[in-house]
Order: structure tokens, then C-alpha cells, then sequence
């Protein structure tokens, strides 16, 4: 039955797709590059239909269709209908985070738990890394950016809605299944959607309420009151986390936006009217917003406690930098060597009560387990992708649907970044995959302008290519 339904899945996501541009004539589509459709697709059935719905071992429906995607790759380079490109900043700092991490792990116990830290590896970092260099490299149009932010832009209508039933305990039109039937009752109550985090389902919302406003500066009536109504609905779909870093995530991203959208001369007003703003609302939600129930199975107590863990995670983090500074204790080995750490008779601090956590700092995560040299090469590649976005953004050569991905570039980087003040985000599903997926394509997009469709015959629809939206056409915020 899983299979039926995935490849029913798979049947609907490629003639959405195909369907989704219906003002180009249908001989266009062969312009749209299969590369970059399993490449997104690879995205969406491994964030609804992966490991949890349906796998034997290891192998899951996301990762059959990268390796698909892979082979269909190698075999059009061997043609050459696809060409390598030459190495650039973007792909060195990805690598050498890549490496240290492999390094990191092949030098210590990477037995450990059942070979944990070489899965973390080949998982959360060797394939997505795969899909970078895939979706980096191929030849790139503007059919393949439409495609994609469709498909991002659908994800996160389906996890929104989900999120939204879970909250609501409306449980019969959940889907999949194992969201509401899953044995794992961590996050329960809360909008974890298929990735049974809410934070990773965060992350992903934001990503797409950022793709469907990408479609305003082409909408017209009725189609801009529509595009506001779904942006709406993922913003509901994102408070439905009860997911505080990922409300931050969004405010940030929505902020951003207006003001790289306003005109210079009205930013003073949308900085005061902020101002106002949060200074009005802070007494009233402030208190809600640091205790309130979110789990289903926990009290507002224990999550207010459960932010005192904090400052603890620092304590044991620094303790264990103090011991191996430059190296760490080694890839996916923080569960095992944190416990000499948790002795509360030197500290006088109860950093006992994080035994039974992993890490809720990205940071500290590479801090701990790879020392200086891990944090540094995570702050160099975030540092690297973030000057590309920025330059992609600000690039008046290009049309506005290529400049567009620089600002989701920038609004994926938040989400990683932000929610990973609060957690570890670099082994959470699908994370990585979207933030790898999205800088292959903002670094294809610089490495190789893409072709835009200036003239279609037929009476098709002209691409234009769009000014810098103004206030009024939010097409980024």
C-alpha cells in the first residue's frame, strides 16, 4: 500500500508541475530540466514519505529517487547534455565542512552505537551534498525556478494544514498516518508534521510562505487575493509549531522583506510603526509566549523548566571545549562523552538534568564534537552562502524570479541559524537537504545566468524581467 501511494504522490507532483506554468504552451515544458524535478521532487517525498512511512534498512522512497537522480546525472554529463562547472568560494567551504565532519568521524569511534556517526555522515551530509552538486551543475531556465517554488510553495500548504489538524487533535485527516500513530510522543500536540519535529516543519513553512509570495509581481486581482490567503493560511501553519524560534524565524523573514521592499524614503515610518508595535504587544503576549503548554503530554511547568536547560548546555559545551579545544570529542560522539562533564560537585549547577538530551545548540553541536576547526568551518560556509544570497539579491542585471532566490537563500539561512540557537538543526530531517538543495541553485543561478524566455511563440506568455518590487508588492515578505 505505500507503494501504491507513492507512486500516486509522484504522478500528482509531476503534472502539478508540468500543469503549473499552463500559459506556456505545452512544448515549452521540454525545456523544464528533469534534473531539477527529481531534484526538488527528492525534497518532497523525502520530507512526506520518508523513513518513517515506509522503509527496509535503509532505504527509503527520497533516497531510491536521489540515487535515480544521481545515475540520470552521470550519464548526461557522459553525454554531454550537462557540464561540470569549475569549483567556486561556495563549493570549497561546503566541501570542507563535509570534510572535517568525515574526518572527524573516520578518526574516532565510529562504531559507536551502531555506527551512528557514520549514518549521521552518509545521511544528513554525504547525500544532501549529493543533490547539491546535481541540481549546482545542471543547465538551469526559468521554467525549473517557476517549477521549484511551486513545489516548495505546495509543501508547505500540505504541511500547514497538517500542522494545523495535529493542534486541532483533528487526527482523521492527518496524513500520513504515523504523524498521529507514531509510538515517539516527542513534540506530540504540536504541528510536527511528517518530519515529527516541529522545528524542522518550521523551517520548511517559511521557506515556502516565502515561494508563493514569489508569485506576486506576476499575479493580478483575484490571484494576489489568493496568494494572500495561503501566505496567511502558512503563517497559521507556523504558529501551529508552538515553536517559538520558528515564530522568530518568520517575524524576522517578513521583516526583512518589507524592508528590502520599501521605498528609502518610508523606512523611517516602518521602523517606528515596529517600534509601536512590539512595544504594545510585548506586555500583553510576553508572558504567554515564554511558558504555555505545547506538548500534549507535558504541563506549562515543565516547559517553562525547560527553558532554564539552557544555560546548562552552555555549561557542559564549555567544558568539554576547555578539555578539546581544537578538536572536539569527535563526530557523534557528544551521547557518550558529555557524562564526565555532568559531575553537579564541581559546577554547583544541576547539569545532570541535560543527560538525557543531545545537544539544543547547532553551535555548540560542532563546538563540542569537532572543536574550533568544526565551528569554524560551519561559520565560514554559513558566512560563504549567506555574501552569495546577498549578492544574488542585489544583482539589478538579473530578473526578479532569479533575484528571488537570493532572499530565500537568506530566509532558509534564518531558519537554520535561528532555530538553531534553540537546537541542533544539523540533524533534524530534510534540513540540510533543503538548505544544500537551495544554495546549488542561488550558486547555479550566479555561476550560470539563467536563460529567461524572452520571446514564445504561438501568443505564450512573455517571462518579463520584473524591477525590484517596491511596498504594495511584497513579493518577498
Amino acid at each position: 500500500m505505500p507503494f501504491v501511494i507513492f507512486i500516486v504522490f509522484l504522478c500528482v507532483i509531476v503534472w502539478t508541475l508540468a500543469l503549473a506554468r499552463i500559459k506556456v504552451p505545452l512544448a515549452h515544458l521540454q525545456r523544464i530540466n528533469p534534473l531539477h524535478i527529481i531534484g526538488v521532487m527528492v525534497i518532497l517525498v523525502g520530507s512526506v514519505f520518508g523513513y518513517e512511512f515506509f522503509n527496509v534498512s535503509v532505504i527509503t522512497f527520497d533516497r531510491l529517487l536521489l540515487g535515480g537522480l544521481v545515475a540520470l546525472a552521470g550519464f548526461a554529463w557522459l553525454l554531454n547534455k550537462e557540464s561540470l562547472r569549475v569549483p567556486n568560494g561556495m563549493d570549497a567551504a561546503i566541501f570542507l565542512v563535509v570534510g572535517v565532519i568525515a574526518f572527524s568521524a573516520i578518526t574516532h569511534d565510529f562504531r559507536f552505537s551502531g555506527g551512528l556517526p557514520i549514518a549521521r555522515l552518509l545521511f544528513f551530509y554525504m547525500m544532501p551534498l549529493a543533490l547539491y552538486l546535481v541540481v549546482r551543475t545542471a543547465k538551469l531556465n526559468s521554467l525549473d525556478l517557476a517549477a521549484i517554488t511551486t513545489a516548495l510553495g505546495v509543501l508547505a500548504v500540505y504541511l500547514a494544514l497538517t500542522g494545523i489538524a495535529e493542534v486541532k487533535q483533528m487526527h482523521a485527516i492527518v496524513f500520513p498516518r504515523y504523524i498521529v500513530e507514531s509510538t515517539g510522543t516527542e513534540f506530540f500536540g504540536r504541528g510536527r508534521g511528517p518530519f515529527l519535529n516541529p522545528v524542522s516543519n518550521g523551517i520548511f513553512q517559511v521557506a515556502g510562505f516565502c515561494c508563493i509570495l514569489f508569485w506576486w509581481p506576476k499575479a493580478t486581482g483575484r490571484w494576489k487575493v489568493l496568494l494572500l490567503g495561503v501566505a496567511f493560511l502558512i503563517a497559521i501553519g507556523c504558529y501551529a509549531t508552538l515553536t517559538r524560534s520558528v515564530w522568530l524565524t518568520l517575524f524576522l523573514v517578513v521583516g526583512i522583506g518589507f524592508w528590502l521592499t520599501t521605498k528609502q524614503h518610508q523606512k523611517g515610518t516602518l521602523v517606528i510603526a515596529g517600534t509601536l508595535a512590539a512595544l504594545l504587544l510585548l506586555p500583553v503576549l510576553g508572558d504567554k509566549v515564554l511558558a504555555f503548554k505545547r506538548d500534549k503530554n507535558v504541563s506549562v511547568e515543565d516547559m517553562s523548566d525547560s527553558a532554564k536547560l539552557r544555560p546548562l548546555f552552555l555549561k557542559v559545551a564549555t567544558r568539554m571545549f576547555e578539555d578539546r579545544p581544537m578538536l572536539g570529542c569527535g563526530f557523534g560522539q557528544y551521547a557518550r562523552e558529555k557524562y564526565p562533564y555532568l559531575q553537579d560537585a564541581y559546577t554547583g549547577q544541576p547539569l545532570s538534568k541535560t543527560k538525557g538530551y543531545l545537544q539544543h545548540n547547532v553551535f555548540l553541536a560542532y563546538l563540542t564534537e569537532m572543536g574550533l576547526i568544526g565551528l569554524t568551518a560551519l561559520l565560514i560556509m554559513l558566512g560563504v552562502i549567506a555574501k552569495r544570497a546577498w549578492l544574488l539579491w542585489t544583482d539589478m542585471d538579473k530578473p526578479i524570479e532569479q533575484r528571488q532566490f537570493g532572499f530565500l537563500m537568506a530566509a532558509v539561512l534564518l531558519g537554520f541559524s535561528v532555530n538553531g540557537m534553540f537546537h541542533d538543526t544539523s540533524i533534524m530531517p530534510m534540513v540540510n537537504y533543503l538548505l544544500l538543495f537551495v544554495a546549488g541553485i542561488v550558486n547555479n543561478i550566479q555561476t550560470a545566468p539563467v536563460t529567461t524566455i524572452e520571446s514564445v511563440p504561438n501568443g505564450a506568455t512573455k517571462v518579463p524581467r520584473h524591477p525590484l518590487p517596491q511596498h504594495g508588492s511584497p513579493a518577498t515578505s
